[in-house]
C-alpha cells in the first residue's frame, strides 16, 4: 500500500514538472520596467526576468515603464510616473517558454519557443515543418506571422540604415526565422553590403537552413550571392 501510495505520489509530481512552462521579459529600452504577474510584483529596472515552473494556462501579465521626470512630478499616473504599455491576460501553453521583450519605444513584443525535450501536440511531426524540410533542432520554432509582421514594421520605422541594423540584429539574436523571413529582413535594407551582413548574421537563427538559397533574390549583384555562399560553406 505504501509503495502504491509513493508510486503514485511520483507520477502526479512527474505529470506536473512536465506541464511546467517559463516566462521571461526582457527590457531593451533605456527607461525602467515594473512587472506585474497574476497579482504579483517585480521591480525589473533594465535587468531580464525569468519565472521558471510556470504553470500552463493564462496569466494577467501587465508591464509599466518609466516616464519622464515631469511626467512623473505632474502625478498624472497612480504608478509613481510608470506608464502602463503592456496589458494581457496571456495563454501559455504546457511545456513553452514565452518571451516578452520591450524595444527602445517601449513597444512589446510576444513570441514563445518549445522547450527543448517538449512535444508540440499541434504538430504531426518532431522538428518537421509544413515544406516537410528538417529543422535543426525541433525546439527551434520560426517566428509566428503577426509578431515577424510587428518586427519588419519597427525595423522599417528607422530611418537610418545602422540604426535599422541594430534593430534587427538585437531582436534576431533571441529569435528564429525560417529562410523566406530571413530574405523579406534583408529586403528592409536598401545598401548592398547591409544586405550582405544581416544575411550573414541571420544564417546561425535560420530553421530551414536548406531553403537558404532563397534568400539570394533580395541582392543585386551576384558578388554578394558569391559573398554568402562562401560564408555559408565556411560555417559547416
Amino acid at each position: 500500500m505504501k509503495k502504491t501510495f509513493t508510486l503514485l505520489t511520483a507520477l502526479c509530481l512527474s505529470v506536473i514538472l512536465f506541464g511546467q512552462s517559463k516566462l521571461s521579459i526582457t527590457n531593451s529600452s533605456n527607461a525602467d520596467i515594473r512587472v506585474m504577474v497574476d497579482g504579483r510584483k517585480y521591480a525589473a529596472g533594465n535587468s531580464p526576468i525569468m519565472i521558471n515552473n510556470l504553470q500552463s494556462g493564462n496569466h494577467s501579465v501587465k508591464i509599466f515603464r518609466a516616464g519622464n521626470d515631469r511626467y512623473r512630478t505632474q502625478g498624472n499616473n497612480r504608478n509613481g510616473g510608470y506608464q502602463l504599455i503592456y496589458s494581457s491576460n496571456l495563454f501559455v501553453k504546457q511545456q513553452y517558454h514565452v518571451d516578452i521583450t520591450i524595444n527602445r519605444f517601449g513597444k512589446a513584443f510576444v513570441d514563445e519557443q518549445m522547450i527543448s525535450g517538449g512535444y508540440n501536440e499541434d504538430d504531426d511531426d518532431w522538428g518537421v515543418d509544413n515544406n516537410d524540410q528538417y529543422y535543426d533542432n525541433y525546439s527551434k520554432r520560426a517566428m509566428d506571422k503577426p509578431t515577424f509582421d510587428q518586427l519588419k514594421r519597427s525595423i522599417a520605422n528607422e530611418s537610418f540604415e545602422n540604426t535599422r541594423m541594430a534593430v534587427a540584429k538585437q531582436y534576431i539574436a533571441v529569435n528564429y526565422f525560417n529562410s523566406a523571413q530571413v530574405k523579406q529582413l534583408v529586403e528592409l535594407f536598401s545598401f548592398e553590403n547591409n544586405k550582405l551582413e544581416i544575411a550573414k548574421y541571420a544564417y546561425d537563427y535560420t530553421v530551414d537552413k536548406g531553403n537558404y538559397f532563397m534568400v539570394n533574390d533580395a541582392f543585386s549583384f551576384s558578388t554578394s550571392k558569391e559573398s554568402l555562399m562562401d560564408y555559408i560553406k565556411n560555417r559547416k
